[in-house]
């Protein structure tokens, strides 16, 4: 009988863990057309990347997706639990060139000064554009796009 309530927990566990990580790395559309929001979020760890690169491979397949930004705004020195900065950065540099093989262009968009000094300093390179801000993202991609913002007068 516990080991049938056992397994039953490890089930729970297991169900709770796949929900976190859906919630971890949510893809949200933008309001500029052919373009998702993914903010990854919580505490980083290399196989969250794995996941994160797989969700993301997945939902881009066979959709009209042209841009991906991927925002790091919530990864500060606290986030990141047994994986080193350098590390971190080659994990975006893959996560942005499988996301370049599908067609997709990828954003960065708030990444912590810590990070981005120790890419630089070991050499790990990004083909991809980045942004402060998320806002600076959207607008570069509204300017790129033609579209504007426009109060409707009644």
């Amino acid at each position: 009988m516990e080991t049938n309530r056992l397994k039953e927990l490890e089930g729970k566990i297991q169900e709770y863990e796949t929900i976190i990580s859906e919630m971890s790395a949510p893809i949200i559309p933008s309001i500029v057309p052919q373009t998702i929001l993914v903010p990854i979020t919580g505490l980083i760890r290399a196989e969250r990347f794995d996941k994160i690169r797989e969700k993301l491979l997945n939902f881009i397949h066979n959709k009209d997706i042209e841009t991906a930004i991927i925002d790091l705004t919530d990864i500060s020195g606290e986030r990141i639990e047994n994986i080193c900065l350098e590390e971190i950065g080659r994990e975006l540099h893959e996560l942005a060139s499988s996301i370049s093989l599908m067609g997709v262009r990828t954003l960065f968009v708030g990444m912590n000064p810590g990070l981005v000094k120790r890419m630089v300093l070991d050499g790990i390179k990004i083909e991809a554009q980045s942004f402060s801000t998320f806002q600076s993202a959207l607008k570069h991609l509204m300017k790129e796009k033609g579209i504007e913002f426009r109060k409707i007068s009644e």
